[in-house]
């Protein structure tokens, strides 16, 4: 028996996050930075000093990969790594300067859609549909 996809709900919020993946990467293509690259340097501009475990668990990507992402940001002098003071194989990622300022750039091309996510939403119900979001989320995690 197979199963038409389109109306099942996991394979339409599938459609709808690679959709928004895509449009991403067109966003951030003229900043030379991927999603994965982006998640990165978001976090950090909110909290500095993060692990590489703790900024792929973030991205949502594996802690390897992680390593590459950091590599590539560091060489774009983007981002600045150093070892923890209190735990020295752990080392800890922090923007430069100019890792701030690309930020706050790649933020801005980020919430132009966002912008448009929320716009597909009834304005009175944005809050109900940040629920529904939470609640699929902790449907998939036990």
């Amino acid at each position: 028996m197979s199963q038409d996809m389109a109306p099942l709900l996991g394979y339409r919020l599938k459609l709808a996050q690679h959709a928004l993946h895509r449009r991403m990467e067109e966003a951030l293509t003229p900043l030379d930075l991927s999603p994965a690259q982006y998640a990165v340097l978001a976090e950090l501009n909110v909290r500095s000093d993060q692990t590489n475990a703790d900024l792929a668990e973030r991205a949502f990507i594996t802690p390897q990969s992680m390593q590459s992402v950091l590599s590539r940001l560091e060489a774009q002098g983007l981002v600045e790594r150093r070892q923890d003071s209190h735990h020295g194989r752990r080392q800890l990622a922090r923007l430069t300067a100019e890792g701030q300022t690309r930020a706050g750039a790649a933020n801005t091309a980020v919430m132009r859609i966002e912008t448009e996510l929320e716009a597909a939403v009834a304005p009175n119900m944005l809050d109900e549909a940040l629920a529904m979001m939470e609640r699929f989320h902790n449907a998939m995690v036990r």
